[in-house]
């Protein structure tokens, strides 16, 4: 899928150089009160499914949701999304995941372990982010993400445990241990209807939700055109383009770009 409309610029110079430099932004009050009510209509729609996959008393994410609800796939293209993203990482725009994660009123539960997002798809270059809607008034209480400034400077971190399997959380405590001990920690707090984006090497960590109110986020992950993926999981999102097209070459992060002979086509191994 190509897309060729014209993203407006939506960061100042200063969010730019913030994001560059912390790994992260929270921008308030980026939906309107019509689209923030069409987002959360959305989300109930799907709640019915959250509840089979267990909802009631866990964290769950429902992938691949703008093929659900068509209000999901208007946030994917929203202005400022494609305009903060294309500042940050491009004018090519490559969707890799969409999916909806829900807190649930639970006290104590939903707190998720430090952890990056790379590691979980690893990619030839790190020009990758997730954006997030926030679709509740989102603080510590109702279990908001926490994360270390700076900590996407360091390149991607161990997230195997010693037979080598994948585990999903870093397994070298020293690699956060002081920046907790010395408070160097942010909390992406804001009101339902805000926006944040934070880079795919950024280290976190989400709070439990100790609130009488859930959290709901819509999250889109998303890659630069020429960030070829080198494992994780396959969404049925990956065709889609939210800006531009694909540029048909891998770019590592040494500079080195190789030029690819297709995109990756589906020829029936894999479910449709």
């Amino acid at each position: 899928m190509t897309v060729r409309t014209a993203a407006q610029r939506y960061l100042s110079d200063a969010q730019v150089s913030s994001y560059h430099e912390n790994g992260y932004l929270v921008l308030p009050n980026v939906l309107t009160a019509p689209e923030l009510a069409g987002l959360r209509a959305a989300a109930d729609a799907l709640d019915e499914e959250r509840l089979r996959r267990g909802g009631a008393e866990r964290t769950v994410a429902i992938h691949d949701v703008i093929f659900m609800q068509e209000a999901f796939m208007e946030a994917a293209h929203h202005p400022a999304l494609i305009g903060a993203s294309v500042q940050l990482i491009g004018e090519n725009l490559h969707l890799i995941q969409a999916r909806v994660h829900w807190k649930p009123i639970a006290k104590g539960e939903g707190a998720v372990d430090w952890h990056q997002d790379y590691p979980f798809h690893p990619l030839t270059n790190y020009d990758v982010l997730a954006v997030t809607f926030l679709l509740d008034d989102t603080s510590v209480r109702n279990g908001a993400l926490q994360a270390i400034p700076g900590s996407h400077k360091r390149g991607p971190l161990n997230h195997h445990d010693t037979d080598g399997a994948f585990v999903g959380r870093c397994t070298n405590a020293d690699d956060y241990a002081a920046d907790v001990a010395n408070g160097n920690l942010f909390d992406l707090e804001g009101p339902a209807g805000s926006m944040t984006i934070h880079h795919a090497n950024l280290l976190h960590y989400t709070h439990p939700n100790n609130s009488d109110t859930p959290r709901r986020a819509l999250v889109y992950q998303i890659a630069a055109g020429d960030a070829a993926l080198l494992g994780g999981n396959f969404f049925k999102v990956w065709p889609v383009y939210l800006h531009g097209s694909d540029p048909l070459v891998a770019r590592f992060e040494d500079g080195t770009v190789r030029r690819l002979p297709q995109p990756f086509r589906n020829l029936g191994g894999l479910d449709q």
